[in-house]
């Protein structure tokens, strides 16, 4: 999912940068610094521990993005399967109405708030499932094939949700974050030690301090998922358009 880069965003990265630099200009340093493996191995332990960690909030999202496509892409497959049964027999209409109109209900909810209260939503989905159980007694082979189909559709929707939930509410913890904290504040001593008493190693040292607070600042992004709750809402809305005009055909 692509992500535009708004004024807030690029206002904080801007502070970071200037911060980094600043930082660099008027710390104190070393006129003759004792360089050793020392600085080194802490910038090491702090790339790697920073690479794997975006690297499983990375995985995480994009389990997530495909957990959503999952969902929606069932749920538009439960309208078509249920409009088709309705198209069999006017007996299954009233249903498909209902049905129908729970689907609507649930997808439309995400236009009141983002997908951070995606949990909230737990009943509205429940009266879909619980719906598809309603469908009126089936005589045919076809009727009977379709509402098979119906089930697996519900089960795998419902198994998509719960793994969206479980990845939604599997951030990063508050102990793993102050671990990153120690960390980076570790890094930027070892650059601050490192970096020499001159116009050229300051700017080096600005850099490499901004190099480091940038990579944090993607990992809380990635983790938080900030920049995702609207689009992810946005996502279920405009389906709300897509049923509506499948409807009308």
């Amino acid at each position: 999912m692509q992500t535009s880069v708004n004024p807030k965003a690029f206002g904080r990265l801007t502070l970071i940068m200037l911060g980094s630099f600043g930082y660099a200009m008027y710390a104190p340093a070393l006129p003759n610094p004792d360089i050793n493996a020392l600085h080194l191995v802490v910038a090491l332990v702090f790339v790697v521990t920073v690479g794997v960690l975006l690297m499983h909030a990375l995985n995480r999202r994009q389990r997530l993005l495909d957990a959503v496509r999952v969902e929606l892409n069932k749920l538009r497959r439960l309208y078509h399967v249920s409009k088709n049964l309705s198209q069999l027999s006017g007996e299954f209409r009233p249903w498909f109405t209902e049905l129908h109109g729970h689907i609507y209900k649930y997808m439309s909810r995400f236009a009141e708030k983002d997908f951070s209260a995606y949990d909230s939503f737990n009943r509205d989905f429940r009266e879909i499932s619980y719906h598809v159980y309603t469908i009126p007694a089936m005589s045919g082979a076809k009727e009977q094939a379709l509402f098979a189909d119906l089930l697996r559709t519900t089960s795998t929707v419902a198994e998509a949700r719960q793994l969206i939930k479980e990845l939604w509410d599997n951030r990063l913890s508050f102990n793993v974050w102050v671990m990153i904290l120690l960390l980076t504040m570790s890094y930027i001593g070892a650059v601050t030690v490192a970096m020499p008493e001159t116009m050229d190693g300051r700017l080096a040292g600005g850099f490499a301090v901004a190099a480091g607070c940038l990579a944090i600042d993607l990992l809380w992004k990635i983790d938080s998922l900030a920049t995702e709750q609207s689009a992810l809402a946005k996502r279920y809305v405009d389906n709300v358009a897509k049923l509506e005009l499948g409807r009308r055909e």
